[in-house]
């Protein structure tokens, strides 16, 4: 249906979607006498040419033509509702960012208002565990929490007693707690922010793959304890693994939970003198009371390594192996790498050998290689994971960072088609500053 034409036709000054939906606006072109039109014509008087007046009906049709005071004023009201206050908002806000940005380099105020969101949004996370899942890509298992809450059981000092529980243990017995620990210590609440990576290489040493997070450390050593977790999500009866990095990439599992780590890190690497040795025992019925007290069921390692060792595909170097969606019926999931870890380690030992040039010997190793990482590439393309991460594993644990990028090529894939992101994150970090140092705390990057 045609729409009307306006009666203020072009000079109209209503812009309300309702109104132009319903009025054309054309310009007004005055008619001619005979009909001509686009040329104006001489305004009429209020007299005819003759020097009569006109008749009334014509000043009548004149103030039909003239606005109505009264529908005007209704009709800015109406306009100015419409319209809110978007012009007025508009205009004090800009004169807000001209005399914050005036004399001053936009780019500076730019970046201070992002670091503050960012430092905004970082304590809001140390209000709660997310921090941990936001900065580590984990969860901790509830035996974690119920450790944490042994500590602050000691008694060694009423006014902190958790803080002061996790000092008596590194005083007493050179045992450490990091990484999440110290989340709930409190050490990260107003600490220097550090980029993602600085958080995912927290105390992570040479060998430790992605699936393995630490929690204990040996005082200056390389002797650590941590979480073992195939998957990133699992949180439940997670078995606890232990490496000395200074020996080697080969990780032994030890216990099902954390109080069961514990004493057996008592037992097997705190080395007792006279003065310590009352405190140790102490220690170890403390431990006993408070699982008694709390009717607390600890998971066993013997039930939890052999429900694992079921799902185990392959060894690899670290022996700990690695765990694969597996369809034994269909073979589908894993196959054999083409070659077997005695000869994988004899083609990698050429890099250690120093009568040989290191690019020299970079490219012989390459070249062994190149047909057993295609291999897993293939496999990897057929569905069978398990494969590519092996190998990944394999030249990540053989310790040589000339073959960060071999490793980076296999365990990305592997990681990926296994619906395992977080893992890659862990690995590209470690990978990027990967070092041999004991103390691997992220306050010592960030000093």
């Amino acid at each position: 249906m045609p729409k009307e034409n306006c009666k203020y036709w072009d000079k109209c000054y209503q812009r309300n979607p309702a109104h132009l939906s319903k009025y054309n606006h054309p310009e007004k072109q005055e008619e001619k006498e005979g009909g001509a039109v686009g040329k104006s014509v001489p305004k009429r008087s209020a007299f005819s040419p003759s020097g009569e007046k006109e008749d009334g009906k014509h000043t009548e049709q004149v103030d039909q033509d003239k606005p109505n005071t009264s529908t005007l004023s209704t009709d800015i009201v109406n306009k100015e509702m419409a319209m809110g206050n978007y012009e007025a908002e508009t205009e004090e806000l800009h004169k807000e960012a001209m005399s914050n940005i005036a004399g001053k380099n936009y780019m500076e105020i730019l970046e201070k208002r992002i670091r503050l969101s960012v430092q905004k949004e970082y304590d809001n996370l140390c209000e709660s565990n997310e921090f941990i899942r936001h900065k580590f890509l984990v969860e901790m298992p509830s035996d974690f929490y119920e450790f944490w809450k042994f500590v602050g059981s000691l008694k060694i000092d009423p006014a902190d007693p958790k803080v002061a529980g996790l000092q008596h243990l590194d005083n007493v017995f050179q045992l450490q707690l990091v990484g999440p620990f110290e989340f709930l210590a409190g050490k990260f609440h107003g600490a220097q922010l550090g980029e993602p990576g600085d958080y995912l290489r927290h105390w992570r040493f040479y060998y430790d793959p992605p699936e393995f997070q630490t929690i204990f450390v040996r005082r200056e050593t390389g002797i650590h304890y941590g979480y073992w977790r195939d998957v990133p999500q699992d949180k439940d009866n997670l078995l606890i693994a232990r490496n000395d990095s200074a020996k080697g990439c080969e990780f032994q599992f030890v216990a099902g939970n954390a109080f069961d780590a514990f004493l057996y890190y008592l037992e097997h690497d705190f080395a007792a003198t006279p003065f310590s040795g009352g405190q140790l025992a102490g220690t170890k019925k403390e431990v006993q009371k408070y699982l008694s007290d709390n009717s607390l069921e600890t998971a066993q390692l013997d039930r939890l390594l052999r429900e694992r060792n079921k799902r185990v595909v392959a060894k690899t170097f670290h022996r700990a192996g690695i765990v694969v969606p597996f369809d034994r019926k269909t073979q589908l999931g894993y196959r054999p790498l083409p070659v077997s870890d005695s000869e994988l380690k004899k083609m990698l030992a050429v890099l250690e050998r120093k009568d040989v040039d290191n690019g020299a010997a970079k490219q012989a190793v390459l070249e062994k290689l190149q047909p057993v990482a295609n291999a897993a590439n293939i496999a990897v393309d057929e569905l069978d994971f398990g494969s590519a991460l092996e190998l990944g594993i394999d030249v990540f644990c053989s310790g040589h960072k000339e073959l960060h990028m071999l490793a980076s090529s296999l365990l990305v894939p592997a990681y990926s088609m296994l619906s395992r992101p977080q893992f890659i994150a862990i690995a590209k970090a470690h990978m990027e500053q990967r070092r041999r140092e004991v103390n691997l705390s992220i306050f010592e990057v960030l000093k």
